[in-house]
């Protein structure tokens, strides 16, 4: 039978059985008659009618708890063994609870009215309504996170227990044992930017915490264009999807989503406790602490009756600078960029990557109410802060000089840097005795608001005298206008803070039913609605001294309305052997905005015109110097006065006496236009799916699905100069066309039990992806504007790629656990060669109408002949289907290159009856960057982790964690090419985790 999974309440303190299975051939509901008594008796008091064949107890307790929706959980994460009898009639549910459990050692201890805890015989004593435990090991989930290997899909989870074994300095840390997922890590920037299979970027990872969207947008180099803070001592783990989906969290991602799910009232709770407090610390110790000050959270919860759960928490996150490795430098990525085609033998001495200290304050809160045994309402709220610099990209070399910038030199800050985020969610769940409904309906509200402070530049200097400070002591700045010859000087005086600010409305509603068909069971449909809006406001104010001196929106951020509503549906049909499904996803997306968009405004000059313009610029010119009479000639120009005079007056009749060409001609200028977008669009995208399951240890499986990406609000309406760089010029694209994409993959499953010996357990997922995009949009600097000639360099925008884009690779997961000792392992091996970058050359339209006009004898350009010839309407048209294509196309953008093979393996043991864990990680990334590089943008590197944690009893834990052990110097592959920040050398970390 194949086994799959409903969500859980407890990840870190629970293993719920019921995640192994939530579908099952026999459609058991309560009796008739029960549900008129219902209310009055708690679920366990319930009869239900079970027909259950002999097998194993953990299938067993997984349709237990699919037919009576009540949890079972172990706490001491031992692994369930032996044969469940068969079970058929009706009961109580927990009679047949009892029944399953007759010939196991487990005793029954029940938390509330919808949790079962499994007990050793000799761990616990109830006498009527009171239970007394005696010692009990709790350690982390082990059992529960294996449900991603009964999943005929691409789904990876990064537990707890990753997190605690080797705690995150940067959330990207996080990310390290998931194949296919990577980050463009910026040391200075806490960031995170979710990369999965090689896309990443506005939307194409759903970023999520707890199902809520994180749509903040910095616009910034490569990798800073969808961003989301997220606190890791938060959360009880992530749950990464890969492809397309048409399920409730797919819109508009073509790449997958994380959902990043927080803590809960299981989290902190003791076993048998309705009321509990967790505390967790860790710091750096002594000399190899490596700038890690704190990482620590406070928590507490309590259930209250049979209705209330509440749960309050606080973190705090805060970190120094810190010390890259030692061991081996590597120097190749120093002077190679984005854009670079060239390399030197550069070596620059960094004794700590600065700037890279930050503090971050987490609060959470959840309230769950039960309204009654079927329905539930949940409110929670996510709030965090974070400080930190603002800083520009490392410094490699003194442009004036030539010469290394070595040390604390390497960075410039330019100032301060905040973010606050807030994530507000009620959730409304209905799960009935109807094997048709459950609901789940969330509206939510995500507000996140990034301030860069950047201080006043470099002042203005004339000779010895500081004009910037002269002309503020003066007062010329506080004048209205400011004059002319001052202005440059007053600007270099001012402070800028940046704000950016996205707001998040979203609204989600799924059912999932279960029901027969035609005569055959095991038909199951998951269908729902998703909408989400997303409001971006920008501006940046100019203040000195505190004071306020201007203030404008800031058209290079986010700024107007998106939203896309969706509906999908999913039919699925299974059974022990097969498993088949479709869906189907409708999604409206609308766009709206303001913008600068250039044109072109031609004039047509006759030689009347231009005549008449020659002869009146010479006429100025000698009435200039008669009136000077400080020229040479100066008799000769006042007496010329009377003739331009006439020539001007009729310019026609002079032309033929000059040697001057006055032949007409077309004479362009590009203007700036205000222009309102209001862009609207849908598309249907379809899912396949299947699975065989030869024997219960195998399962293969196949999907298929098609996926797109509307445009975002920056790459829509970006408008600008670029800060500090008068040469690049930004300009929207409000005529962008979605992303589509199409998306495949095939794997398997493989799981065993007492494979090499009694109670061990091995878990599998091996899949091959491949992903096409068309239409992919790209950061191109080569844009030619209408109505100009040339190639457009420095003139950046975002251009769709007119070659699809392709993403192949090999996902391997491996879980083995005997007991005694376990190990891990994961590798991603990245298919295919660099993709290829073309882009139409002028990307809104040549707008270039002057060969395509008639001269005055009714005869056309060369041009225009030339381009009907070739087979266009005319030249315009011939102009505006050129295309550009090239390497150099694309700048600042991570879809440069490929990311490169990365895994981890690790490698641990249990003493002590399971008390003392201690393993170690091996990381292992391969060298990556543009295949026409001879050297490596990101060098190759091994590093090695020390982990080991101790339970002292069931409410001390202490853990302690070595990283880098080797004290290696490394660039974290795929990271921010232009911060260039190597990764922390070795550092120690230790702490206690204290829960009562």
């Amino acid at each position: 039978m194949h086994l799959k999974v409903f969500p859980r309440s407890s990840i870190t303190a629970a293993v719920m059985l019921g995640l192994l299975a939530t579908q099952t051939q026999v459609q058991a509901q309560p009796s008739a008659q029960n549900s008129v008594d219902a209310p009055q008796q708690t679920p366990f008091q319930q009869l239900y009618t079970f027909d259950l064949p002999e097998q194993h107890l953990l299938y067993s307790l997984g349709e237990f708890t699919n037919i009576t929706q009540i949890a079972v959980v172990r706490q001491d994460a031992q692994p369930i063994n032996g044969i469940a009898p068969a079970l058929q009639g009706e009961m109580t549910a927990d009679e047949a609870l009892r029944r399953l459990l007759a010939d196991s050692s487990l005793a029954i201890s029940y938390r509330n009215g919808r949790t079962a805890e499994l007990l050793e015989q000799a761990t616990s004593t109830t006498v009527g309504n009171q239970t007394a435990f005696s010692t009990l090991t709790v350690s982390a989930d082990r059992i529960g996170d294996d449900w991603v290997y009964h999943e005929p899909r691409s789904v990876s989870v990064i537990t707890r227990e990753q997190i605690d074994r080797t705690p995150p300095r940067h959330a990207a840390d996080m990310l390290q044992e998931t194949p296919g997922v990577y980050s463009a890590v910026n040391a200075q920037d806490p960031g995170l930017s979710v990369n999965i299979r090689g896309m990443q970027d506005f939307g194409r990872v759903n970023m999520m915490v707890d199902g809520m969207r994180q749509n903040f947008n910095d616009n910034g180099h490569q990798q800073r264009n969808g961003t989301m803070y997220v606190d890791s001592e938060l959360l009880s783990d992530v749950v990464i999807e890969k492809g397309a989906s048409t399920g409730v969290h797919g819109a508009g991602a073509i790449a997958g989503s994380a959902n990043f799910r927080t803590i809960d009232v299981d989290d902190v709770l003791l076993p048998g406790k309705d009321i509990g407090v967790r505390l967790r610390g860790m710091t750096g110790v002594g000399g190899e602490g490596n700038g890690v000050n704190f990482i620590g959270s406070a928590a507490v919860a309590g259930r209250l009756g049979d209705r209330w759960e509440l749960l309050a928490a606080r973190s705090n996150r805060n970190f120094g600078e810190y010390a890259p490795g030692r061991r081996r430098p590597n120097y190749d990525f120093l002077t190679v960029g984005v854009q670079d085609e060239f390399h030197q033998e550069i070596e620059q001495n960094v004794e700590r990557v600065r700037f890279t200290d930050n503090e971050q304050d987490s609060n959470l809160f959840k309230a769950r109410f039960h309204i009654d045994d079927d329905q539930s309402l949940t409110f929670s709220y996510l709030g965090t802060d974070l400080s930190y610099n603002n800083v520009s990209d490392r410094q490699i070399t003194n442009p004036a000089t030539g010469e290394v910038r070595d040390g604390d030199d390497a960075w410039r800050r330019y100032g301060d840097a905040s973010t606050t985020s807030d994530s507000v969610s009620l959730r409304y769940n209905l799960n009935p005795e109807s094997p048709l409904i459950n609901l789940e309906a969330k509206a939510y509200f995500v507000s996140t608001e990034g301030q860069r402070y950047v201080e006043a530049g470099r002042p203005v200097i004339q000779g010895d005298t500081n004009m910037t400070e002269l002309a503020w002591m003066m007062g010329v700045c506080e004048t209205n206008p400011v004059q002319d010859s001052y202005y440059n000087a007053c600007r270099a005086g001012l402070d800028n803070n940046n704000r950016t600010e996205i707001d998040t409305y979203g609204f989600t509603l799924e059912n999932t039913a279960r029901f027969s068909l035609g005569g055959f069971d095991g038909f199951s449909s998951n269908h729902g609605i998703e909408y989400f809006i997303d409001k971006g406001e920008s501006t940046t104010t100019q203040e000195r001294g505190g004071r306020q001196f201007g203030a404008n929106d800031n058209t290079m951020q986010p700024n107007g309305e998106r939203s896309i509503a969706s509906a999908f549906g999913n039919l699925q049909w299974e059974d022990e052997t097969f498993t088949l499904a479709a869906g189907l996803r409708y999604d409206y997306y609308k766009l709206k905005g303001s913008t600068q968009l250039p044109g072109a405004e031609w004039n047509y000059r006759d030689r009347y015109y231009l005549a008449q313009r020659g002869f009146q610029n010479q006429l100025n010119s000698s009435k200039q110097r008669c009136a000077a009479q400080t020229h040479s000639r100066w008799e000769y120009h006042c007496e010329r006065i009377p003739v331009l005079e006439s020539m001007v007056e009729d310019p026609l009749s002079f032309i033929e006496s000059t040697s001057i060409n006055y032949n007409p001609r077309w004479d362009v200028q590009t203007v700036l236009q205000d222009y309102e977008v209001d862009n609207s669009m849908d598309k249907l995208l379809p899912t396949l799916s299947a699975a065989y399951r030869p024997n219960e240890n195998v399962e293969l499986f196949a999907n298929w699905g098609r996926g797109w990406r509307p445009p975002a609000l920056t790459e829509t309406l970006m408008q600008g100069s670029h800060p500090g760089d008068p040469f690049a010029v930004l300009f929207p694209n409000p005529h962008a066309q979605p992303e589509t994409s199409r998306s495949w993959d095939v794997g398997a499953n493989l799981t065993a039990q007492d494979l090499f010996k009694d109670g061990d357990r091995f878990f599998s997922k091996l899949s091959y992806y491949d992903t096409r995009v068309d239409n992919y949009l790209i950061t191109s600097m080569v844009n030619v504007m209408p109505g100009q000639p040339g190639t457009g360099l420095g003139h950046t925008m975002f251009v769709p790629n007119l070659l699809p884009m392709n993403f192949r690779g090999l996902e391997l997961e491996i879980d083995y656990d005997a007991e005694r000792w376990y190990t891990q392992a994961n590798y991603t091996h990245v298919l295919g060669s660099d993709n290829q970058f073309c882009q139409k050359t002028r990307p809104l339209g040549s707008g270039w109408i002057k060969d395509d006009m008639p001269n005055e004898d009714g005869s056309y350009p060369d041009a225009h002949n030339e381009a009907i010839e070739a087979g266009y309407d005319s030249r315009e048209d011939q102009l505006d289907h050129q295309t550009y294509c090239g390497i150099d196309v694309i700048g600042m953008n991570s879809a440069r290159q490929l990311p490169m093979d990365r895994g981890t393996l690790v490698f641990g043991t249990r003493w002590f009856d399971q008390r003392l864990d201690v393993g170690t990680r091996l990381n292992y990334s391969a060298a990556g960057g543009p295949e026409d590089f001879d050297f490596d943008l990101w060098p190759s590197y091994v590093t090695w982790d020390l982990f080991a944690s101790y339970q002292v009893n069931p409410n001390l834990l202490l853990r302690a964690t070595m990283l880098n052990v080797r004290d290696r110097n490394y660039v974290t592959g795929y990271s921010d090419i232009f911060s260039k920040s190597y990764g922390p050398g070795r550092t120690l970390m230790a702490g206690a985790e204290l829960r009562f």
